[in-house]
């Protein structure tokens, strides 16, 4: 009597295998939308810093209109220097306006950049402390800056 013993390979997974594959997931995710937002805050900085630089080349428009008007001796070129004057008024204050609105987006686009790269680093010491709630709280720090920049963008 003879008897067959086959072998099989057997693979054994750890029983955390696929939390912890989805938490490595959950920290790349959060290191793309970290760079993402990074970017996004370096296009609103360059599109802050051109409406200032484009608001202060208005406003020196308009004091050279007044400096013109008020050496100006004939009364009709006064009458269209005061109408360009309060063109150009109009339109500084315009674009004044545009680029504190600006500033304002840079300050919340660096606010939603700090919070992803904040949860980012707190994921990442979450997979090294093999620690579930550490991954969650920054993936919660990442929603958050993921809404921020969402708001930056709109």
């Amino acid at each position: 009597m003879q008897s067959k013993v086959t072998t099989e390979s057997v693979t054994t997974e750890h029983p955390h295998s696929s939390r912890t594959d989805k938490n490595v997931l959950f920290t790349m995710i959060l290191g793309m939308l970290a760079a993402a937002s990074m970017l996004v805050l370096i296009f609103q900085v360059n599109r802050s810093l051109a409406a200032g630089i484009e608001a202060a080349e208005v406003w020196s428009d308009y004091q050279i209109k007044i400096v013109k008007a008020s050496a100006e001796e004939d009364p009709n070129l006064r009458e269209q220097y005061a109408e360009e004057q309060d063109l150009l008024r109009r339109h500084a204050q315009d674009l004044k306006q545009s680029s504190s609105n600006a500033r304002h987006v840079v300050k919340l686009s660096g606010y939603a950049a700090v919070l992803l790269l904040l949860a980012t680093a707190i994921a990442v010491l979450g997979l090294l402390a093999h620690s579930r709630y550490t991954i969650y709280l920054g993936l919660l720090f990442g929603i958050i800056g993921l809404g921020f920049s969402i708001i930056t963008i709109v």
